[in-house]
């Protein structure tokens, strides 16, 4: 049966702090508790990462995940999750620990030490698409063992930066020594699937109470309207390339017209 794997970044009321092109990923507090209490109270099983990984599963389970480690998670997203008794799992970029607003190691070992599992976000945040097989192999290694290092403990998830995705990504972290690989691609996660290509699907400041609810239903409907969406910008990417689509993303989001 299958996941569902949320995927969550800023939880904070500050958005005018935030880089435009970030804004849509920023969720007020009292979005997420009021989103997180729905989630307890659907009686889903709330897994890691690493817990839907081992066997047995549930006959439906539901993933939170966060990804680039902003001091937010451990401000305003661990205690909510705390409150409500529900695990998660962080994605950390290893290279940027303690800078520009993300999270120190005193904060994440906190989050690990309460049950939370702590994955990698690769080391620099580059995008996949643009590196080399070299390349990709020491941002996934080296930022193992730098949160492997700091932890004392096995990290054993990885979830690929960006919107463009490098399908090698997926051999690679299997070599690096991962047992599962998350992506950005919209869906819901068979069980039967492969680990290391596992969906998930981001909850956005635009993201209404009517759609989080029917995602806890598992509506196929809905999801399959958001990949479709997802498929128009995809689209764009392989057009426009990464510099130039980031470059008309980071504009049209500055000027309040665009909200991907």
């Amino acid at each position: 049966m299958p996941a569902l794997i949320l995927m969550y970044h800023d939880i904070s009321d500050h958005l005018e702090t935030a880089p435009a092109e970030h804004r849509p990923y920023v969720l007020e507090p009292r979005v997420f508790h009021a989103q997180v209490k729905s989630i307890k109270q659907s009686g889903l099983p709330v897994l890691t990462v690493a817990g839907w990984c081992s066997n047995p599963k549930p006959q439906r389970a539901l993933i939170l995940t966060f990804d680039d480690g902003d001091v937010s998670n451990h401000s305003a997203a661990f205690p909510i999750l705390k409150e409500l008794g529900l695990r998660a799992t962080f994605f950390i970029t290893a290279g940027l620990i303690g800078t520009g607003g993300t999270m120190d190691w005193s904060q994440i070992r906190e989050l690990h030490h309460a049950g939370m599992e702590i994955g990698s976000h690769t080391l620099t945040h580059r995008a996949p698409s643009t590196l080399s097989d070299a390349e990709l192999e020491y941002e996934l290694s080296e930022s193992r063992r730098i949160l492997e290092d700091g932890l004392g403990a096995s990290v054993t998830s990885i979830s690929s930066p960006t919107g463009f995705f490098n399908a090698r990504m997926r051999h690679i972290a299997q070599q690096a020594g991962y047992r599962a690989l998350c992506i950005g691609r919209v869906g819901f996660v068979a069980d039967e699937g492969n680990p290391f290509s596992l969906n998930r699907i981001a909850v956005k400041r635009s993201t209404t109470g009517k759609r989080f609810q029917a995602l806890l239903r598992f509506d196929r409907m809905v999801v399959g309207q958001m990949r479709c969406r997802q498929k128009v910008r995809e689209l764009a990417r392989e057009t426009l390339g990464p510099d130039r689509y980031l470059r008309a993303r980071r504009f049209l989001l500055g000027s309040d017209v665009f909200n991907p």
